[in-house]
């Protein structure tokens, strides 16, 4: 089990014991770490110490319990405060205002549960969202839906603000703080990144009720097409070297306030889940197993893909999205830059799914031209390649609503393996 899934499982046991007494030790000892580490990564994914998010869930549950009726000491005191008088206290210090008043403003919402694992779906008003714009100076401009122009998908959790902004929001602070983080540091370097905007008081985030929000300069141009791709394929030779001009950047920072990932690990308890569908034997297992303890690892986007890159008239103007920034092999930003790019015209019948091989092979040399590769990491790009899609499948095999993309992903492994004959 990798380190989110851990802290996974530690959030989704706070949420189901929010009326008991929860042990900052006893979590330590379910997660498997000592006390120093296991503070550490809860606050990288949960943005807040332990205690601090204790506090916050049994708070926002507490208010929305008042809403729906319940005496006011009566909740309190089922949550773990002395006093209602304790309570709100707590509650004005952490949302900055009384609990009647949130009640009054938010009309009593359920709290969202956090999932690490999964991407949020957080459903709020465009009104909402332009009552909020006046923290900026931005209260005369309009609120637009955003729209993945690969899927035609809107997103459920951006906004364009005018023709120059974008407002981004989430009930996880871990998210946010890490997206301004990583944002800031990345604009320190030179590199191309949306530029953070502070609120009028001076904040980087906002602060509404249970949610965050943050506004960034929109990068000028659009997002790039996979269609375009594989129509010049010469692209993907631009789009390699800069994420190479990315890793670059990234290899500054400090890995230790990242998270590290296991890709070895996640496909070892995958593959069985898929198995069946895919003929991948042990023999896969093994030769990656052999290979991988050799590949450089570092801080990696881990989700390149073209919706997260914006090109101007074929200029390439810089990446967007960090959230799932983290420390991994650092051939994974290539390997899924491909499976992407190939995703989002695997069914489409105008597109020569043959030229993918060129894509490929452009992505590896526009990398290799600003940082070249190992003999290793050439030997397991293949096995990477296949990794990604085994996870994936068994991601998306758990729900119901992703039927299409299981099926669509399986698919694509099995043309993947048969192209590049490992």
């Amino acid at each position: 089990m990798d380190n989110r899934k851990t802290i996974q499982s530690i959030l989704d046991y706070i949420e189901n014991n929010l009326k008991a007494e929860i042990n900052i030790n006893e979590l330590c000892s379910m997660a498997g770490y000592s006390y120093v580490h296991f503070c550490r990564l809860f606050s990288h994914y949960a943005g807040l110490s332990p205690s601090e998010y204790i506090t916050r869930r049994r708070l926002i549950h507490a208010v929305y319990d008042i809403s729906r009726g319940t005496t006011k000491v009566d909740i309190a005191l089922s949550y773990g405060f002395e006093t209602y008088a304790g309570f709100y206290k707590a509650f004005k210090r952490e949302f900055n205002c009384s609990p009647s008043e949130f009640i009054q403003s938010y009309k009593g919402e359920k709290p969202y549960r956090i999932n690490i694992l999964q991407e949020e779906h957080i459903m709020i008003s465009k009104n909402r969202i332009q009552k909020l714009l006046s923290h900026w100076n931005l209260q005369n401009k309009s609120v637009s839906n955003i729209y993945n122009e690969n899927t035609g998908r809107k997103s459920e959790n951006t906004y364009y603000i005018g023709e120059e902004y974008v407002i981004k929001f989430s009930a996880n602070y871990g998210s946010i703080k890490n997206s301004i983080s990583i944002a800031n540091s990345l604009a320190e370097s030179g590199l191309p990144v949306a530029e953070m905007i502070k609120t009028a008081d001076g904040s980087e985030y906002l602060q509404d009720g249970e949610l965050y929000f943050v506004v960034t300069k929109r990068i000028k141009g659009s997002q790039l097409k996979c269609e375009d791709i594989f129509k010049h394929t010469t692209i993907a030779y631009q789009i390699g070297s800069n994420i190479a001009q990315l890793h670059h950047a990234l290899k500054a920072f400090d890995e230790s306030n990242y998270k590290q990932a296991d890709i070895l690990g996640d496909v070892k308890s995958a593959l069985p889940k898929v198995q069946n569908s895919v003929n991948l034997n042990d023999d896969f297992i093994k030769n990656f197993s052999i290979i991988f303890d050799k590949l450089p690892i570092q801080i990696i986007h881990r989700d390149i893909n073209p919706s997260n890159m914006i090109f101007d008239e074929g200029e390439f103007k810089g990446f967007i999205d960090f959230d799932l920034t983290e420390v991994n092999i650092r051939i994974f930003d290539i390997c899924y830059c491909a499976t992407a790019i190939l995703s989002e015209c695997f069914n489409n019948a105008d597109i020569d799914k043959s030229k993918w091989l060129e894509i490929f092979d452009n992505l590896v040399k526009g990398y290799e031209s600003i940082i070249p590769l190992s003999e290793y990491e050439k030997q397991a790009l293949p096995y990477v390649i296949y990794s990604i899609q085994i996870i994936c499948i068994a991601y998306f095999s758990q729900f119901d609503k992703f039927d299409s993309l299981t099926k669509i992903n399986i698919d694509m492994l099995k043309w993947i393996v048969n192209e590049l004959k490992v």
